[in-house]
């Protein structure tokens, strides 16, 4: 009988969730069982089913990995809702340039998400790499938006102050959460 292999984004998928001491026997059994399932029930069914299996691991994953980052994880929800506030707010109002305001706010949002998907995946090496990308990239925009208002080359706004400190924070612990030591997986 011939046993085919999940999609292999799902096999990854399902090792970056998995513990190192429950990779080889979980996903052993996992795979083992999509076998029996691909050839009972078709190449769909069973991918189905895999991506289901694999997707109940997140949960548990992400919660161990914003345990250990309590800090970064909650920054990281605050400054989301700051850049969706922030585009919401460019939206209405139309001052200055649009586009460029629009694109902080995504920046903002984005890394944000990324870095929190990144917390619990972080065994994934390209995962790891954008996310350190776009730390130096809200690193740099928080830096200058403090520079700026410091210098007073801007009238002074409060958020605008508290969301660049913030975002100076989020870079420095998303770097420290990336150079702490781990495993990594293609």
């Amino acid at each position: 009988m011939k046993r085919s292999a999940p999609p292999a984004l799902l096999r990854h998928l399902l090792l970056a969730l998995l513990s190192s001491r429950d990779q080889e026997t979980v996903a052993g059994d996992l795979l083992e069982a999509y076998g029996e399932r691909r050839s009972r029930y078709g190449a769909f069914r069973a991918n189905a089913w895999f991506a289901m299996q694999t997707a109940s691991f997140a949960p548990r994953t992400a919660m161990r990995a914003y345990g250990r980052t309590p800090v970064l994880a909650g920054l990281c929800c605050f400054t989301a809702a700051c850049g969706c506030w922030l585009g919401t707010m460019s939206l209405l109002l139309r001052h200055g340039n649009l586009l460029l305001q629009e694109s902080i706010a995504g920046l903002i949002v984005g890394q944000a998400l990324l870095t929190l998907v990144m917390l619990p995946l972080r065994r994934i090496a390209w995962l790891r790499w954008a996310a350190a990308l776009g730390a130096v990239a809200i690193l740099w925009r928080g830096g200058s938006a403090l520079v700026s208002m410091l210098r007073g080359n801007h009238s002074w706004e409060g958020y605008i102050l508290i969301i660049a400190f913030l975002l100076v924070i989020q870079a420095a612990l998303t770097w420290r959460a990336l150079l702490r030591r781990q495993p990594a997986i293609a």
